[in-house]
């Protein structure tokens, strides 16, 4: 039988290696039967016993010859039932045999013929010695076919009467307890050669998965945005050129999705919340694409998407917006969150997947301009006017490290003294030597979030400069202007204490600006914002008082310092704007505010504004906004 330890597989390889050496032992034993049968021939009745061995071997060889074809041609070929029916037959041929060849060995002892006697011994010697490696694949049948060889013929020759027979029995008895030795060795190292060569095979299997899985995840690195799963953006940009190039007939439509609102509920709530809002996005744009479209996470809070053209294109993009838009329950929190959608079309709109990315992007920021929460489609007339805006978004962001920005003053007038009390610090870019406007690029800023950085950059020059300037105006004054983004950051109060802390500008020198359209906001964080600004000692304006979200409610729950008018209430005084003026005045003083008039071009604005009790005067009546040197040459 098969060694026990070996595996249905294994077994399989034991069962073939029995097979493979079959053919020379048939070939051998019929030879070596031929030989003793005809060299040496009885009489008589001896000779009829002969020839039935004879017979019975040469039926024997026949069996197993047939055995050998039927498993080489069927059973190789099937399961392990089957490699367990051939081992049975197997067997059963080679203990046949075996038995034969001990019976013939046996006789011939009885026969008293030296030479046939000789001959005899030799064959079942050679027999036995190779059985030790052709039966190596079953050891118990080895083992056994080897006692079945060795063990009568030495009892047959001990028990003998001719002189000498009694000597070679000990050595049949002594080479059988050899030979089944080797058998078990030579089995035993069989069976852990087959075991290592499966383990082996395994070892090879596990090696290929691993190289797949690596190849896998290789891929997926490379190719898959690992927060949704959707393809990544040069997956994206692989497979629309690859599209474009072998469909070039198709007509393509490329979605640039970008959402409304996520960076606010990033910063507010952190980037695990901003995830699972990123995750369930992707989730509703999948339910509303067929298979066959091309969707991919751009970066972001950016989407790309790449449609077949049909005529419920626009709807459709319009459904995407009204899913992004229903409300997302997180952490049992409502959150509400839009998307804006710019397309462009291939080939109408370009060739090239770059060409139709950049258009469709183009598209979006138009709309987002204009009215977000809708879809934008790509307008050549729109070409010129949005790469300017893009030119200056790219350029925006790093314009700090390549020192495009800088600041100018204009200073507060004191109306009753005409003196400088304070100044005010105004943004300037300078791009490529063309002075962007303010209006311009701050819009860009707040929209691409670069507004954070620049702002709390513009702090930190304004009190060095500050802290210049009150070296020859001690207790000059410095207002800065605040994004709404900067006010409704939590850390924001933070970021102001480190920077007065590492200018050693004096808390209640810094006037901060806000615009009144920033009430319109969560107006409960930036009443707790200002409560933790005024605690530092800073002072807080509202800037373009009059414009906008301004109401006695608000003035009554906003702690600030100064009302700043704004100038087109200046610049109307003669046509309307000075009952309003007078207005804020009144409600100011009620509030103990200060009112400070912005946009001040003329003596008798000057003169009018300054006997309606209005304490602070700036416009370029007294100075423009001028670079820090020479607003130098004006204090002291």
């Amino acid at each position: 039988m098969l060694p026990t330890e070996l595996s249905q597989v294994e077994q399989k390889d034991a069962v073939n290696l029995l097979y493979s050496n079959v053919g020379m032992g048939l070939l051998v034993t019929l030879l070596s039967s031929a030989v003793l049968v005809f060299t040496f021939p009885h009489e008589g009745t001896q000779r009829v016993t002969q020839l039935i061995w004879w017979g019975a071997t040469l039926a024997t060889i026949l069996f197993r010859l047939v055995d050998l074809a039927y498993f080489f041609f069927k059973t190789r070929h099937r399961d392990s039932f089957a490699y367990g029916r051939a081992l049975s037959r197997f067997s059963f041929g080679a203990l046949t045999a075996g038995a034969l060849w001990s019976i013939y060995s046996v006789i011939v002892v009885q026969n008293n013929n030296w030479a046939e006697l000789a001959i005899t011994c030799i064959n079942v010697a050679a027999f036995s010695g190779g059985s030790v490696t052709f039966l190596s694949g079953a050891r118990k049948l080895s083992m056994f076919y080897c006692g079945m060889l060795l063990l009568p013929l030495g009892v047959a020759l001990l028990l003998s009467d001719q002189e000498g027979y009694d000597t070679l029995g000990y050595l049949s008895i002594a080479f059988f307890f050899v030979m089944v030795t080797g058998a078990s060795k030579a089995a035993r190292y069989t069976s852990r050669s087959i075991h290592l060569k499966h383990q082996n095979d395994h070892l090879l299997s596990h090696m290929e998965q691993e190289v797949v899985k690596r190849t896998q995840e290789i891929y997926s690195l490379s190719n898959i945005d690992p927060l949704t799963g959707l393809y990544n953006r040069k997956a994206f940009s692989e497979k629309l050129e690859y599209r474009l190039q072998t469909q070039p007939n198709s007509k393509l439509a490329v979605l640039f999705i970008d959402l409304d609102g996520f960076k606010s509920i990033n910063d507010s709530l952190g980037h695990e919340t901003g995830d699972h809002v990123i995750r369930e996005v992707s989730k509703r744009i999948q339910q509303n694409i067929e298979p066959s479209d091309l969707l991919c996470r751009w970066g972001g809070d950016e989407f790309l998407l790449a449609v077949e053209q049909h005529e419920e294109l626009l709807e459709n993009a319009q459904e995407i917006i009204d899913l992004i838009s229903i409300p997302y329950l997180i952490d049992g929190s409502k959150l509400s969150l839009g998307a804006t959608i710019g397309i462009a079309y291939y080939p109408q709109h370009g060739s090239q997947h770059e060409r139709l990315i950049q258009r469709a992007d183009m598209a979006m920021y138009n709309q987002k301009r204009t009215k977000k929460g809708r879809v934008g489609v790509f307008d050549e007339s729109l070409r010129e006017q949005l790469l300017r805006e893009i030119r200056l978004r790219d350029h925006l962001e790093n314009a700090i490290h390549r020192h495009e920005l800088f600041l100018v003053y204009q200073p507060i007038i004191a109306s009753e003294t005409g003196q400088i009390d304070a100044v005010e610090a105004l943004l300037r870019w300078r791009l490529d030597d063309e002075m962007i406007p303010p209006d311009e690029f701050i819009g860009i800023a707040e929209q691409y979030g670069f507004i954070r950085a620049i702002g709390l950059w513009v702090l930190g020059e304004a009190c060095l400069a500050g802290k210049r300037m009150q070296i020859l105006q001690e207790g000059l004054g410095i207002s800065v202007n605040v994004s709404i983004q900067q006010l409704l950051d939590d850390d924001f109060p933070t970021e102001v204490a480190a920077t007065l802390k590492r200018t050693g500008f004096p808390a209640h020198c810094l006037d901060l600006e806000i615009t009144e359209s920033l009430f319109a906001h969560d107006k409960h964080r930036l009443i707790d914002n200002i409560k933790r600004l005024k605690e530092l000692g800073v002072q807080v304006s509202i800037d373009d008082f009059g414009t906008g979200y301004s109401s006695l409610s608000v003035m009554q729950e906003f702690d600030v310092d100064y009302v700043k008018i704004d100038r087109s209430f200046i610049w109307t005084m003669d046509t309307g704007g000075r009952a309003i003026v007078e207005a804020v005045s009144q409600i100011a003083s009620a509030f103990d505010y200060k009112v400070v008039a912005e946009g001040v071009e003329t003596e008798d604005q000057r003169r009018l504004l300054t006997n309606m009790g209005i304490e602070y005067l700036q416009g370029y009546l007294f100075l423009p906004p001028v670079p820090e040197d020479e607003l130098m040459q004006h204090l002291g």
